[in-house]
């Protein structure tokens, strides 16, 4: 049997980034995928910018050969270059009310249009 490795790793990561790209409307996103030091997996925040990277870490890599890692983590980490705007918001210092809620609809929008396209 062949030993897995961090390449393997990163194109299972690729495949399913290709998966659920369709499904969550995110075709116009440049996914990178790069190793990080202090993310067991993370996606770097780019907002309003559409090059989020996917953060993986040497802790994933072996959970993945081990069989722990579930590829629902990926979708997990996906969902954050949806939820990401409202978060950026809602953390700033200066936010109107007029923001957060521009970003909500925008938000609920998008999770409806995921739902619709699925049913």
């Amino acid at each position: 049997m062949k030993t897995k490795t961090e390449k393997d790793f990163v194109s299972w990561i690729r495949e399913n980034i290709k998966y659920y790209v369709p499904i969550l409307g995110l075709e116009l996103h440049e996914i990178e995928i790069e190793a990080s030091e202090d993310q067991y997996m993370g996606m770097k925040c780019t907002y309003p910018y559409l090059d989020p990277i996917l953060w993986y870490s040497k802790k994933s890599f072996k959970d993945w050969t081990e069989g722990k890692l579930k590829k629902d983590r990926i979708l997990h980490e996906l969902c954050h270059i949806l939820t990401d705007p409202f978060y950026c918001k809602a953390i700033s210092r200066y936010v109107s009310e007029n923001e957060i809620r521009d970003e909500r609809e925008k938000l609920t929008d998008t999770f409806a249009a995921i739902i619709r396209k699925l049913l």
